[in-house]
């Protein structure tokens, strides 16, 4: 499949880079912008970062079939907005009930969003690492050192984490303060308007959109009097 991402980093991007920890520095303020981001070479859009988000089919039982599972590309927008209020956009999604077809769909999705253009960019997804474990590590030996690896987002081990990423999903499209973008993507907006409980795309979505909100997952950590030199080409 091919990339329709690439990298562009400031030509001078050491120095933005000190600049910008001396202004967080001196303002006092926890994080600092990149020096580079992504472009959408199809449309020109330009990404703070792009993330995956996954979740598994519900489990079968005699009353119910199970619902699909799902797996999506979520990008931070770069626009005029500040960048710690950016906007998000729904890339591309998929949903199957079979888990191999999932994890297929995740090295599509990969591939065309740019992954190894940067070491962090969709080096892992957020999602469920704990649920089928076989499946999973049986499909990443034909990707050795380049496998699939899930990371669960915040608060994913509270008891009401579906509750939680309900409320910061609704947050994002409430009227008046739209923030998320569904792109010409339907599987999520029709599983937010049937809402069922649990749901894999909701929870997917919703988890990884709750994990950006309270971290700013795009922007840099600073730390005052610590300067981190990155290898050229990664800053």
């Amino acid at each position: 499949m091919t990339c329709i991402i690439r990298k562009i980093t400031h030509p001078e991007a050491y120095e933005l880079r000190q600049a910008r920890l001396d202004h967080a520095h001196i303002t006092q303020k926890p994080m600092v912008e990149r020096t580079f981001y992504y472009e959408n070479v199809k449309n020109g859009e330009q990404y703070h970062d792009l993330y995956g988000c996954i979740a598994w089919p519900t489990e079968v039982t005699e009353k119910d079939i199970g619902r699909p599972g799902y797996v999506g590309i979520i990008a931070v927008l770069k626009t005029n907005k500040p960048v710690e209020k950016s906007g998000f956009l729904l890339m591309e999604e998929a949903e199957s009930k079979d888990v191999a077809t999932i994890l297929t769909h995740a090295i599509n999705f990969r591939q065309k969003y740019g992954y190894g253009l940067h070491p962090t960019l969709l080096s892992s997804w957020w999602g469920g690492p704990e649920r089928f474990i076989t499946t999973i590590a049986l499909f990443n030996q034909h990707f050795q050192s380049k496998e699939i690896l899930i990371a669960p987002p915040v608060d994913f081990y509270e008891p009401k984490a579906f509750d939680i990423y309900s409320h910061s999903m609704r947050s994002v499209i409430t009227p008046g303060r739209v923030r998320f973008g569904f792109g010409n993507n339907t599987i999520l907006m029709n599983r937010l308007q049937l809402y069922k409980r649990d749901d894999p795309a909701v929870l997917a979505v919703g988890g990884l959109i709750h994990t950006l909100l309270l971290s700013c997952e795009w922007m840099d950590q600073h730390q005052p009097n610590m300067f981190v030199l990155e290898e050229e080409g990664n800053v």
